[in-house]
């Protein structure tokens, strides 16, 4: 009898560790952070998009990337592939071809059958008539307007329509929030393939206080944004893959244009 009462004993331990494992196991499943893949176009071909060499061009010329370019976006799609794999289940874009080219990477890299989700939203900032004028160029032509006030001052509109960093910021969080969340369950990613200030908009969910220009995303760089609950963090941040080898070998040195 006592045999058996021990033997019972066990059995009644070993169910209720079961139980506890069981409840811990769909505790952490019910936690998984949903994540989101923050991906900026590769370097781009000004030349080709007819732009002086130091025009600003921004949302408003839909500049194709340059050989170089495509080769950082194959390298970013490669990189989400290799370490997020089936866990993507949506990939959006702004809709510029620079940002598609590395969307439709990024989708055939892993090598699903899902459409890349073109978003108007994640357009890049709009210049007005600042585009294809240099720096110094808008600065004499535009008194008291120059891009140090674009950076400081967050509601600054520049001439003939340009957005400020404030109008990009809503857009950008407004489509993340209502659109690109949605539609990823918890423990599951989504990739966002855009421009410089569409990435640090988003990024500053995680870091608000951060002056925007502070905030470092070369080109086909990989960052990610956590959301568990109510919390936001940052795990990767701008991380530039390296470009295959093939690509490496045929591609002599350029340096990455924004």
């Amino acid at each position: 009898m006592q045999k058996k009462a021990a033997a019972m004993q066990r059995l009644g331990f070993a169910a209720r560790q079961t139980l506890v494992l069981a409840a811990s196991t769909m505790t952490t499943l019910a936690l998984a952070p949903k994540t989101v893949i923050l991906v900026r176009h590769g370097a781009v071909n000004r030349e080709a998009a007819a732009l002086t060499p130091d025009g600003l061009y921004g949302g408003d010329v839909d500049v194709p990337l340059s050989e170089r370019g495509e080769a950082e976006a194959r390298a970013a799609a490669q990189f989400v592939a290799d370490n997020f794999g089936s866990k993507v289940t949506s990939v959006f874009a702004s809709p510029m071809k620079r940002a598609m080219y590395g969307a439709e990477r990024t989708v055939e890299a892993l090598g699903a059958s899902m459409d890349v989700e073109a978003r108007e939203a994640f357009r890049e900032v709009k210049r007005g008539d600042w585009v294809d004028k240099s720096i110094e160029q808008v600065s004499k032509e535009y008194p008291g307007e120059d891009m140090q006030r674009f950076l400081d001052d967050y509601d600054f509109n520049p001439a003939g329509g340009g957005e400020s960093v404030n109008q990009v910021q809503a857009r950008a969080k407004k489509c993340l929030l209502e659109d690109v969340l949605p539609s990823i369950s918890e423990g599951e990613c989504a990739v966002v393939v855009s421009h410089l200030f569409i990435t640090r908009s988003l990024l500053s969910f995680a870091e608000p206080s951060t002056p925007v220009a502070e905030i470092s995303v070369p080109t086909a760089s990989v960052s990610t944004l956590e959301f568990d609950g109510d919390d936001v963090s940052i795990n990767l941040r701008g991380v530039k893959p390296e470009l295959s080898a093939e690509d490496d070998a045929r591609l002599a040195p350029g340096s990455a244009e924004t």
